[in-house]
């Protein structure tokens, strides 16, 4: 077999139905790379035109490797990228074995499965919750009453993404039903995910995450984004703010402890997303790392307040190439997400704001009659709107008053 003749501009993304990958191909196509797709054969998609060809594969069949490797030979592939977490290992191997930039495969898992995170952030001294794996809820109930673990705590599964199966448990009552949703979790692309569960002690105190970019084992950071979530037994990310104001040692602490974890994950070419809480200390605590952009929107907040491109930047980085993350500007954005208050048929949303320069984005995803979810996890999304301005306290105050304004009917 001969390999094609290839550009230096032919880029692979891997499942392309999401709203980051399908921003990933407009910046790819809109600067001249010819771009190709890998889609799961059960997602419904229609392809934007610029992709110049598809492979439709079952990411869950043994011979996918084999099969994406054939196709990216034959299309001369230079770069391969993804914005899901189920797919981060996967483009590690096929990059490695194709020869192309690529993250460490070595250490790859650690930025998908929640198990392989805490062993490698405890290898490389990453500060992190203390972390339990095991089997059945009996174990965790011995672990409260041997004093091991204390309450709250958090339960989430091994493997998933987006807070799905994620609750803090206050007391051992709430216990049972936070094991089941682990168990009853949805995965994507029919993979068999891992049915352990992880427990982690909850850690107090203001959560942020940092939005990085890695080319050749050498990283940028871009900003540091500030979180607002919910504060029932699921803690949903209903907002996030960029960038975050902070005093310079605090930001320090936080950069600090976020290329502890990228190097404990092994990004080396790639954009990457850390969560970080602050401990009433200061204490900076890595809660968890992904080896994609940041979901959320928070890349639409980062090109309106600072002029950074954070999908021409993935792209950067999945080509090999040094990354320029340098803010031409200097502004804040904010965003705030609407969530469904209960599990029904969506009747009506009144008082939404209207885009104006202030507003640039006013985005509803259900319409009246729609179902809507159980606020239990990000997919308990129904929308979202931007605010942007020039202070971050001042464009906070006014997202929330927007957001208090909105009412969200819902029939159960």
């Amino acid at each position: 077999m001969t390999k094609a003749v290839s550009s230096p501009h032919r880029l692979a993304v891997l499942a392309p139905i999401s709203v980051d990958s399908q921003e990933v191909i407009a910046v790819a196509a809109a600067s001249d790379h010819c771009v190709f797709t890998v889609s799961h054969r059960a997602s419904a998609h229609v392809l934007p035109s610029v992709v110049e060809d598809d492979l439709v594969v079952d990411f869950s069949a043994p011979d996918v490797e084999d099969q994406i490797k054939e196709f990216a030979w034959r299309r001369g592939i230079t770069g391969i990228l993804t914005a899901r977490d189920f797919l981060t290992p996967l483009v590690a191997r096929l990059c490695t074995d194709l020869g192309l930039p690529s993250n460490d495969v070595d250490l790859a898992a650690g930025a998908r499965s929640k198990i392989a995170m805490a062993e490698q952030f405890a290898r490389f001294r990453v500060a992190a919750p203390q972390t339990f794996v095991v089997d059945r809820e009996a174990e965790i109930v011995d672990l409260v009453q041997s004093g091991q673990l204390n309450l709250p705590m958090v339960v989430k599964p091994a493997e998933n993404a987006g807070s799905v199966g994620v609750t803090v448990v206050g007391s051992l009552d709430e216990l049972p039903a936070a094991v089941d949703r682990v168990r009853n979790q949805d995965g994507a692309y029919d993979l068999t995910l891992d049915q352990r569960i992880v427990v982690q002690e909850y850690i107090e105190g203001n959560e942020f995450s940092v939005e990085s970019v890695t080319a050749d084992g050498h990283t940028r950071h871009i900003c540091v984004t500030r979180k607002a979530t919910t504060s029932c037994g699921f803690r949903i990310e209903i907002g996030h703010s960029v960038p975050a104001h902070l005093d310079e040692p605090l930001r320090k602490g936080i950069l600090a402890a976020t290329d502890r974890a990228i190097q404990a994950v092994g990004i080396r070419n790639s954009v990457s997303h850390t969560e970080v809480k602050v401990r009433p200390d200061g204490q900076c605590v890595v809660v968890e790392i992904a080896a994609r952009m940041g979901g959320g929107r928070i890349s639409v907040l980062i090109e309106r307040a600072l002029g950074v491109s954070i999908p021409r930047l993935a792209i950067t980085a999945a080509l090999g190439n040094p990354a320029d993350a340098t803010p031409p500007r200097k502004g804040c954005a904010v965003v705030r997400h609407l969530l469904s208050p209960a599990e029904g048929v969506l009747v009506a949303l009144r008082n939404l704001p209207e885009i104006d320069d202030e507003v640039p984005v006013v985005s509803i995803s259900k319409k009246p009659g729609d179902r809507v979810r159980c606020p239990q996890s990000n997919k308990a999304r129904i929308g979202h709107f931007v605010v942007i301005g020039t202070d971050e306290t001042a464009t906070c105050e006014r997202a929330d008053a927007l957001l208090d304004a909105i009412e969200i009917a819902v029939a159960r």
